[in-house]
């Protein structure tokens, strides 16, 4: 917007600076400025089919496994894992819950160790 006004007051022989517009419309002069990044990468068909094949085969499998069952650089498949969004959950981390032990049933001291002699 303050951009096309810019050019509208250049060709009018008026040669306003962006800063001063951007004040005069209370717009940052970062918004005027801001040119997108880079668009996602393009994807080739014939690594994009086999890995999603070999995926609905076997959901678990990740990017490492795929690219060493197809042969292909596991960073052309990771890419592809990446763009996609076809990456497999991590694991969490910390501690499994494990089975509790049900406490000991002895009457006597070393109850258990003599009956079975």
């Amino acid at each position: 917007m303050v951009e096309a006004i810019r050019q509208g007051l250049r060709e009018e022989v008026l040669g306003v600076p962006a800063a001063k517009l951007c004040r005069w419309f209370d717009v940052p002069r970062r918004t005027v400025y801001y040119r997108p990044g880079k668009a996602l990468p393009k994807l080739q068909e014939r690594y994009v089919v086999p890995i999603k094949q070999m995926i609905e085969e076997e959901p678990s499998f990740g990017y490492r496994t795929v690219a060493n069952l197809l042969g292909f650089n596991k960073n052309t498949v990771q890419r592809v894992f990446e763009v996609k969004g076809w990456q497999v959950g991590k694991r969490p981390i910390g501690h499994r819950p494990r089975i509790e032990a049900l406490p000991s049933v002895a009457m006597v001291l070393d109850e258990r160790w003599f009956a079975a002699s």
